[in-house]
């Protein structure tokens, strides 16, 4: 005989009830498990690969209220189907409240048995794959981060996940808001529900409030079929909007209105439905400013920032650039198959001091190229100078003029071993050493960035 890739776990003090169990589940090739006791299901469910569980509610050493609850806090995934001759209305209420799948009586029905096993198994399946769509995603969009100002971004985030108000996250472009808002929904009550994002300023102005709410058929031109729109679309989960500060002040009143009521009006309807939408926002603008030059609402704003994360820069947190390399590395190594190749101290110094004004997402691009581009298993400073777009690396400078690249990258390599060089005590063989170059091309280099040798 087959067996059926799910395997149930049937509990009863009753041998006789688990033997009909057994052989009805068996006849649809169902692999079963027997228990008589709620100590050895618990044992057996513990350690063994369980897809549901079939528990007699009344048992001599304990009952399967109990028993369920312990299952669940361990097992959350696994569903938990009841089963009871002493069924009644608060019971099963008891146990739908504590996470159990569904609560059946005796003498159970064949049909009515294998519709509820086939029900939960698909229910328990789904559950499955949610969870490992929700770890890859936080796997792949992970936050990353051991800085103080990173810590005090995270204890925000999971203070304010739980609950439903408004959050406005505000940074510079490429801090990784999206990350953020990411890690508040996933956070939250609503994680499996959607979370959808809508770039205000990708969107024109025209099209933008039927982005939102949606339009009927034949609203306006070329609107030949209904449309659901973005808020209706994260009904019980999250709406994400990217770049608020690019909303127009009469989609803002609206948004505003919908805060305020949770109702919405498709565009050419006058159907009014309500919907259940926790709101996040972004901006790398200050809003402040635009609710004083009048061109963000003030009222808006407000209802906004009940919650507000300002995520910091790169420049302002540079001991996470060292994590932020190494989470780069291995992400791409892993997706391509690839080496994850070290990289040196000299070139972790120098990318720790450069000021990254596109954040995140320009070491995440950085990285990209440098996989494509490295030449071993080792990045050198060698290796990495050519391949950032060197702008304004973090080393003063008094020459306001524009410099060509050879130019700003000479300067900065002079700056650069000058001071390692202080490091070192001015002492040659050390100063190779953290260099990773040999003491005579140390000279060479010297000499031809006009750095005379303190011997």
């Amino acid at each position: 005989m087959t067996r059926h890739t799910s395997t149930i776990l049937v509990t009863d003090d009753d041998v006789s009830i688990c033997h009909i169990l057994r052989k009805i589940l068996e006849s649809e090739n169902y692999q079963v498990m027997e228990a008589h006791s709620g100590a050895e299901a618990l044992a057996l469910f513990l350690e063994s690969e369980i897809d549901l569980v079939l528990l007699d509610l009344q048992m001599n050493d304990t009952t399967g209220i109990e028993v369920a609850k312990e299952m669940i806090q361990n097992k959350p995934l696994v569903p938990v189907v009841l089963i009871s001759a002493y069924g009644t209305i608060s019971k099963a209420v008891e146990a739908t409240k504590m996470g159990v799948y569904d609560f059946l009586e005796k003498p159970l029905e064949r049909e009515r048995l294998l519709v509820t096993v086939r029900n939960a198994l698909a229910h328990g399946q789904l559950q499955q794959e949610l969870h490992h769509y929700k770890q890859d995603t936080l796997s792949r969009y992970q936050m990353v981060g051991q800085s103080p100002e990173m810590q005090r971004v995270f204890s925000l985030i999971e203070k304010i996940a739980p609950c439903s108000s408004p959050v406005l996250l505000l940074g510079e472009n490429g801090v990784g808001k999206e990350l953020v808002a990411k890690a508040i929904h996933f956070g939250s009550p609503r994680s499996s529900k959607p979370l959808v994002n809508i770039n205000c300023a990708a969107i024109p102005d025209t099209l933008l409030e039927s982005e939102l709410f949606g339009h009927t058929k034949g609203a306006f031109t070329g609107a030949s079929l209904a449309k659901k729109g973005r808020i209706e679309m994260a009904d019980g989960g999250t709406l994400f909007l990217d770049e608020i500060g690019d909303l127009s002040l009469s989609a803002q009143a609206k948004l505003l209105r919908f805060m305020e009521s949770g109702e919405i009006q498709r565009v050419g309807s006058t159907k009014i439905s309500r919907v259940n939408v926790r709101i996040i926002a972004a901006s790398n603008k200050d809003l402040r400013q635009m609710v004083a030059a009048n061109s963000f609402r003030e009222d808006l704003y407000y209802r906004l920032e009940t919650f507000t994360i300002t995520v910091p820069p790169v420049r302002e947190r540079r001991s996470d650039i060292p994590l932020l390399l190494d989470h780069f590395l291995s992400q791409y190594a892993d997706m391509h198959g690839a080496v994850k190749p070290s990289v040196t101290p000299a070139a972790i110094k120098y990318l720790s001091g450069f000021d990254w004004p596109g954040n995140v997402r320009q070491i995440r691009s950085f990285v990209e190229r440098v996989m494509v581009m490295k030449r071993g298993d080792q990045i050198d400073l060698n290796e990495v100078i050519p391949l950032l777009e060197v702008k304004n690396p973090a080393v003063s400078t008094d020459d306001s003029q524009t410099k060509s690249l050879h130019q700003a990258r000479k300067k900065f390599e002079r700056d650069y071993i000058l001071s390692v060089l202080e490091e070192n005590d001015w002492k040659m063989a050390q100063t190779a050493e953290a260099l990773h170059i040999d003491r005579s091309n140390l000279y060479r280099k010297m000499r031809g960035l006009g750095i005379d040798p303190r011997l």
